[in-house]
């Protein structure tokens, strides 16, 4: 009887050390990526970094391109997870609502100067790698219909007609701006500031965020 219990907890065992395994895998990726940039991102610094072999990323992806995008992948799941939590809030305004989901993009941990010298590297990588394109264009899209839903709750209190999905790209966009900005020159361009230019885009289509 020992034995056959011995057995049964097993493969759980297995999948358990797999899911480690994994995880470490993508946490080195990141690591490297704050470091070295997505080029410098090699297999071999990836795998040092991890402590294990390169033949042992190869039992867990198909290769780098797919360890990458399982990378961005986690990123913007961290993001999709914050996003959605406040989207949930019955217990807050539409317009409150949105205006978080914006700064908690601004503000640590989502905007830490390593995770956002990680979103420059993969951005990097989009127009070059199809995998990571492909990654990049699933993810995003969800966010942005998030946005969108958002704003058009806020439309719809505020009592207004809007394009929600077009806003919603408006303010994707801006965003990434002030990622950006706020990775090169971060003493000219704050969390603070940069919220309020993202309502102030959004006070031009919605009257509750406009400035009085």
């Amino acid at each position: 009887m020992a034995t056959a219990k011995s057995s049964e907890k097993a493969p759980k065992f297995t999948r358990e050390a797999r899911d480690v395994r994994r995880q470490a895998l993508i946490d080195a990726t990141r690591r490297c990526m704050a470091r070295d940039g997505g080029e410098g991102a090699t297999v071999r610094r990836i795998c040092e970094e991890a402590g294990v072999s390169p033949g042992l990323l190869r039992h867990h992806f198909d290769g780098k391109d797919d360890l990458m995008a399982a990378t961005y992948r986690a990123m913007v799941f961290e993001l999709a997870d914050a996003t959605r939590a406040l989207i949930d809030r019955t217990d807050l305004p539409a317009r409150e609502r949105l205006s978080r989901m914006i700064d908690i993009t601004l503000r640590p941990p989502l905007a830490a100067p390593e995770r956002r010298r990680v979103q420059i590297a993969f951005w990097d990588l989009v127009p070059r790698n199809p995998m990571i394109a492909k990654t990049h264009n699933k993810l995003y899209g969800d966010y942005r219909r998030d946005l969108a839903r958002m704003i058009a709750e806020a439309a719809d209190v505020d009592g207004v007609d809007v394009d929600a999905r077009r806003v919603a790209r408006e303010l994707t966009a801006l965003l990434d701006g002030l990622w950006l900005q706020m990775c090169l020159e971060p003493r000219l361009f704050s969390a603070k500031a940069a919220h309020a230019a993202c309502c102030s885009m959004l006070g031009q289509h919605l009257p509750s965020f406009s400035v009085s």
